[in-house]
């Protein structure tokens, strides 16, 4: 099971600030920690959002998605991607630094300090207040370090978790309820062609229904998800969210409030996600959340979004989720996939956005196979085999998961022997789970200087499809001086990885190559391109500031330097050797 953070804002706002603000960790039922502090005033974040927000919209409109239900006039003429970029900049460096106030940086020292960054976690950010819904809370630095989090919103007022009203009982599919509305200027086709591929998914359509027919089969027994595609919107500052379900000209939309008896309905008959693949959607969860209904975790989109980023974003997510990725994990890969786009649909990858019940435990794509009833003797043989193996595959997959966290527990506690029979364990459980082959290289790496071990371990994670192991592996390559396995493993990185932190530690990689074989300019561009996607890597400055000394460049080698000793630390090998040659250099200077 993953990790929680619950981090509740209390009262307050940007203007006055957040004075009693609590983190509480733990797992789901079981919140056996907690941390207090306090966020200042920040008054030029909601100033920062207002303008990303009108910057977005107009270059939403220079693309050509322009509809008159979800958009509204933005006022700006004129508008370019660097504008917009440089408000994105803005905003992440407004964020870090509110986040990283005196007040706040007890709560953020203490979850860093029980928290590994290889096991999974999901902050549940609790609050009122709208302009905190709407902070892209995605560019906190604790999330670039986390590569396994992912954050979700609740209102800090919830009922108890629903108890399904219907029995348990062992489904051949997951049952999915799939709404496509109003199509005005928009294609749903591709949305409903993805769904179709669906294997496991038994799926009922709703296409344009009327308000009557939708509530009829919302009341219905036993959906799993809940899927709409369409116009909607948020109205009164998102407390409150329209869905358009036809193109009549009465009776088109409803408010969330007036299905909140169907959709309570189909809460406690064990429906389990909602997905609102449309514009604008943030009111539509705080509108049933008002209304004290115990929301399974649900999809939306927090601004106005374009055909083809909610057909990307779905493409990703559901190829993600049904393959057996955690739910929290699949939202994140699939957002960030959708950077992709970026160069010509800027801030795709800050519009999907998770809001749940902290209760909730998410929602895993998992069938099992119905029995018939009748069946002759050596059938039932056949099939009890086949059943042991099934629960095998699927329990196994589950037991590794707690055999990796247990493994990361004992590393935590300098139980190293427990730790590697741990990670040997979750791997027999599961060997496709590319994570405990990473912690195992890492304990070889760091505790049992075994570096033959911990090559072997990067690389079965790195088959697998952690991308993260292929800067490991190259730096141990690195280390040793085998430059061409190395350089071979940073084109692996940076074909199959879409995260910065990973990529500037395959392009660090790089540029240590060219330095080794003196190709300087190649170096340098690496370097720089490393330092631009991570500014406090210090190796990547180490060698840098080599890289500008060769070249006769003592300026700019001195800055590099510099930052060397700003952001190492001397418990890292390569780091502590850097800190020296640039005490060394300094001096001289």
């Amino acid at each position: 099971m993953s990790k929680i953070v619950v981090l509740n804002l209390g009262s307050g706002n940007f203007s006055s600030g957040f004075s009693s603000v609590t983190a509480r960790l733990g797992e789901v039922g079981n919140l056996y920690m907690q941390f207090t502090g306090s966020l200042p005033t920040a008054p030029d974040i909601p100033q920062l959002l207002r303008d990303w927000r009108l910057l977005y919209t107009a270059l939403y409109q220079s693309h050509g998605y322009r509809g008159a239900i979800d958009i509204v006039e933005s006022g700006i003429t004129h508008c370019s991607e660097v504008n917009f970029n440089d408000i994105c900049q803005q905003l992440q460096t407004q964020i870090n630094t509110w986040l990283n106030s005196e007040g706040f940086r007890k709560i953020e020292s203490g979850l860093r300090t029980q928290l590994n960054p290889a096991e999974p976690v999901r902050v549940i950010i609790e609050s009122d207040a709208p302009e905190v819904w709407k902070l892209p809370w995605h560019l906190w630095d604790f999330f670039g370090e986390y590569r396994l989090g992912e954050l979700a919103f609740s209102t800090p007022d919830y009922p108890a978790p629903a108890i399904s009203v219907i029995p348990h009982r062992r489904k051949a599919n997951v049952k999915i309820l799939a709404i496509l509305g109003n199509s005005a200027g928009i294609n749903l086709e591709k949305d409903r062609e993805l769904l179709k591929r669906l294997s496991g998914a038994e799926i009922t359509w709703l296409i344009e229904p009327e308000r009557q027919e939708l509530t009829d089969q919302l009341w219905q027994a036993g959906w799993d998800i809940i899927f709409f595609a369409g116009h909607s919107q948020s109205e009164n500052n998102i407390t409150h969210g329209r869905l358009y379900i036809n193109q009549h000209e009465q009776n088109n939309s409803l408010r969330m409030g007036e299905v909140k008896e169907a959709i309570r309905k189909a809460v406690d008959n064990g429906l389990k996600l909602a997905i609102f693949n449309s514009c604008d959607g943030l009111g539509l969860v705080r509108e049933l959340a008002a209304e004290q209904i115990p929301l399974p975790p649900m999809i939306v989109m927090r601004e106005p979004v374009a055909d083809p980023v909610a057909q990307a974003f779905l493409k990703y997510f559901l190829k993600n989720f049904a393959a057996g990725e955690p739910f929290h994990l699949s939202v994140r890969q699939a957002r960030e996939q959708l950077r992709g786009l970026e160069h010509e649909l800027p801030g795709a990858s800050w519009l999907p956005v998770i809001c749940q019940h902290p209760a909730v435990i998410p929602f895993s794509w998992q069938t099992q196979p119905t029995l018939p009833i009748s069946i002759p003797l050596f059938k039932w043989v056949a099939i009890g085999l086949v059943g042991v193996i099934t629960s095998y595959l699927f329990c196994g997959s589950n037991l590794a998961i707690l055999a990796n966290q247990r493994g990361i527990k004992n590393q935590k506690e300098g139980q190293l022997f427990r730790a590697q029979l741990y990670y040997h364990i979750a791997t027999w459980l599961n060997p496709s789970y590319p994570q405990p082959y990473y912690n195992l290289a890492w304990l070889c790496d760091e505790s049992l200087d075994d570096i033959a071990c911990a090559k072997q371990r990067f690389k079965q994670a790195a088959l697998r499809g952690l991308p993260d192991a292929y800067p490991e592996l190259a730096r141990l390559q690195l280390q040793q001086g085998d430059l061409q396995p190395a350089l071979k493993q940073t084109w692996e990185c940076l074909e199959h990885s879409d995260y910065d932190g990973v990529k500037a530690a395959c392009l660090k990689n790089r540029g240590w190559v060219r330095w080794e074989q003196q190709r300087l300019e190649e170096a340098e561009a690496d370097l720089r391109h490393a330092i631009a996607l991570q500014p406090d890597s210090p190796h990547a400055y180490c060698l840098l500031a080599q890289v500008l000394d060769t070249k006769g460049n003592k300026q700019e080698a001195k800055v590099a330097w510099k930052n060397t000793l700003n952001y190492s630390e001397y418990n890292v090998p390569e780091q502590d050797k850097c800190m020296g040659l640039a005490q060394e250099y300094l001096s001289a200077q």
